[in-house]
Order: structure tokens, then sequence, then C-alpha cells
């Protein structure tokens, strides 16, 4: 068993966050239905497609078990979308419109 947490930059200049991915589980077997993949932030919509382009990647899947959205601004929501789009999800948590 084991971790991995990685923050993607996005924005740039003063004003710069992070996207995060993480995963847990059996990262060494290479069987990645033994791992949960988790998303917190996906910043803007290009942010959002090197999020998924790194889960893809790196993580060896196109799931993402939860997708959580912090707060509703767009430099942390918009991301997200592309995320949702382009991989399966199986929960989303944000805050309440």
């Amino acid at each position: 068993m084991g971790y991995e947490v990685d923050f993607l930059p996005v924005g740039n200049g003063e004003k710069c966050g992070d996207a995060i991915a993480v995963r847990f589980g059996d990262l060494l077997s290479g069987d990645h239905s033994k791992q949960f993949v988790m998303v917190i932030d996906g910043g803007t919509k290009e942010s959002g497609q090197r999020l998924v382009n790194h889960i893809k990647a790196y993580y060896g899947t196109s799931h993402v078990d939860l997708v959580v959205n912090t707060h509703p601004d767009g430099d942390h929501a918009s991301g997200l979308a592309v995320v949702l789009e382009q991989m399966s999800v199986g929960q989303l948590w944000m805050h309440l419109p």
C-alpha cells in the first residue's frame, strides 16, 4: 500500500495555485483497479487538460473515484469541467449552488 500526491501548478505570476491529484492503494502491482484516485480543484480549463493528461499518463487510468471542488471560483472549478468531460468520475463533492 502506498500513496502519491501531485501538485500541478495553475495560473502564473502573482495569482497561481495548484490542482491536486492523489492516488493511494496498491500502486506497485500495476493493477489500477486497486488504487483510489482523487482530484482536488482543477484550475483553469488549460490546467484541467494538463491534469487529465497527467492522470492518464502517470496513474494509468481514465477513472477518478472522487473529484472535490473546494470553492466555485473559476480558477479552481473551470478545469474540473475538463475532468468531468474526459474521464469517468465516481463522485463529485462541491458546494450547493
